[in-house]
């Protein structure tokens, strides 16, 4: 019997070995997650602000707006963009602004989106990027705006109301 046992053992204490070695050698894993803000300021469409902040910011961290594709989604932006990825690398915010209207459109046309603080979508965005900018030392000079589909037209419309 312990001709048998000490081989099973051994293999035991192998296998505990191998596996206390993969849990103490493998990098940290990021606590830094999609986070929905509900309380973010002047918000007249009804948008939803997710936000992304790296465990490791920069000192003066730069603010990427990433606005979403018609029938997209904030959180469906994340997951199909790297941003979080290079966040993580470069030390910057990300915000993911996402419709509630059924089209899942952004307002690019509207005369209260084209006015400046005229309401509309562009009103809820800038609110997005005041509420980041007052809890985190962003740098001014480093907010930028990319978007796809409704979220590149959003881009034209949001960039000169971001500062």
């Amino acid at each position: 019997m312990r001709s048998r046992l000490k081989p099973a053992l051994a293999a035991l204490i192998a296998l505990l070995s191998a596996a206390l070695g993969a849990v103490v050698l493998a990098p940290p894993a990021s606590a830094a997650a999609l986070t929905e803000i509900t309380s973010f300021g002047t918000n007249p469409s009804n948008l939803r602000m997710y936000l992304y902040v790296p465990d490791t910011l920069a000192a003066r961290p730069g603010l990427l707006v990433a606005v979403h594709y018609c029938t997209g989604t904030g959180p469906a932006f994340h997951s199909g963009t790297q941003f979080d990825e290079l966040a993580d690398r470069y030390g910057y915010i990300v915000i993911y602004p996402s419709v509630t209207r059924s089209s899942q459109c952004f307002d690019v046309a509207s005369p209260a989106a084209l006015r400046r603080d005229g309401g509309s979508d562009p009103v809820g965005i800038k609110s997005m990027v005041d509420y980041v900018r007052a809890r985190y030392p962003v740098d001014a000079g480093k907010i930028a705006v990319t978007g796809v589909s409704s979220g590149a037209m959003m881009t034209n419309v949001d960039r000169a109301k971001m500062h």
